[in-house]
């Protein structure tokens, strides 16, 4: 079973029981403990380790790459940290986890913590791994879809209370859809060629082509809805009394970035022991469908991790349209870029 499309947000969970966190994979299976290969400071040396853990928002993948290098190559170690990466999954609770306290770090989608900003939950997202997200809406190539508006009489393969599709059937008048209860698997997408399924740029269209099915996509970001994917979130309080340790693990992170696409296949090769439903091959195509998609946009100029106001305050309008939220919350509630490298 193919379990991308339940979104690097499980964004549906936070609605029905406040906030939940998940990502997009191929895998069904529970998520290991976690992975920590980072070592103590080196003997013969005082200087003190930071202990932290992040929980990522799925199984690992590539979209997580420049945190799995990071700890692959000992960089968090250098920058005084033992960095504990565990898992995501269909039953992890990432906002919840680090409001209690039991994790430092954990990644989400933007949208997620626009709705518990609004619940009242005071997380914060302190980097951005997508600048662009990869969520997308995808159909076969002889159905006839051409435009958005096609998917009206059509059945779709999605969980609607997720924010994306809240927001595309609202803006597209989305009103004639056929939902379809979206539990991972593909067969009913692949056995129905007039159907549409959601999922993920780096993912379905890799599965589906090694499944002999041609398709092609609606990214969800060139529709005009593109929350920031796979941001690292912390709460209020541990961001105001932790600022030098965030600014080392945010710069040991992003020189992860740079060092997973300069040994990709050395990473990758470790992300493939950590999750198996992710062969090599799947990988390598994943990771360069990722690539403009971390390092593009305003990364281009500001470097990998950097939020805009402009792309929060438009995020917040246009789920307080949608009916999503009912309040407007500023975006300085919502992000922070004072812990990001200097470029």
């Amino acid at each position: 079973m193919n379990t991308s499309g339940l979104l690097k947000a499980s964004s549906a969970a936070i609605i029905t029981t406040l906030v939940l966190t998940a990502c997009g994979s191929s895998s069904t299976t529970a998520p290991e403990a976690s992975v920590n290969t980072a070592a103590p400071a080196s003997a013969g040396t005082s200087k003190k380790t930071d202990k932290i853990t992040q929980t990522m928002s799925w199984f690992a993948q590539p979209e997580m790459g420049g945190h799995y290098a990071a700890q692959i190559a000992k960089i968090y170690e250098k920058a005084g940290l033992d960095v504990t990466l565990q898992q995501g999954g269909p039953q992890v609770s990432n906002v919840q986890l680090v409001a209690s306290g039991k994790i430092q770090f954990a990644m989400a989608n933007a949208d997620e913590v626009v709705l518990a900003r609004e619940q009242g939950i005071p997380v914060k997202v302190i980097y951005a791994n997508l600048q662009t997200n990869p969520q997308n809406l995808i159909f076969h190539k002889n159905s006839g879809i051409t435009k958005i508006e096609d998917l009206n009489g059509r059945k779709v393969y999605t969980a609607v209370g997720f924010p994306f599709w809240q927001y595309m059937s609202f803006k597209y008048k989305l009103d004639k859809v056929q939902i379809q209860s979206y539990t991972g698997s593909l067969a009913g997408f692949s056995a129905d060629k007039d159907s549409v399924t959601q999922g993920f740029a780096t993912n379905e269209p890799y599965v589906l082509k090694k499944q002999g099915v041609d398709v092609s996509w609606f990214l969800n970001a060139d529709l005009g809805y593109n929350p920031y994917g796979n941001v690292v979130i912390a709460t209020d309080a541990f961001i105001q009394k932790n600022p030098d340790l965030i600014k080392r693990y945010l710069k040991a992170t992003t020189e992860g970035w740079d060092y997973y696409y300069a040994h990709s296949d050395e990473i990758n090769k470790e992300i493939n022991g950590v999750n198996k439903d992710y062969d090599l091959d799947h990988l390598k195509d994943a990771q360069e469908v990722a690539k403009d998609f971390i390092f593009g946009g305003d990364a281009k100029t500001h470097g990998v991790g950097y939020m805009s106001e402009e792309r929060w305050q438009t995020l917040v309008s246009q789920m307080k349209e949608a009916g999503m939220i009912k309040q407007d919350i500023s975006p300085k509630d919502l992000f922070t870029n004072d812990f990001l490298p200097t470029k």
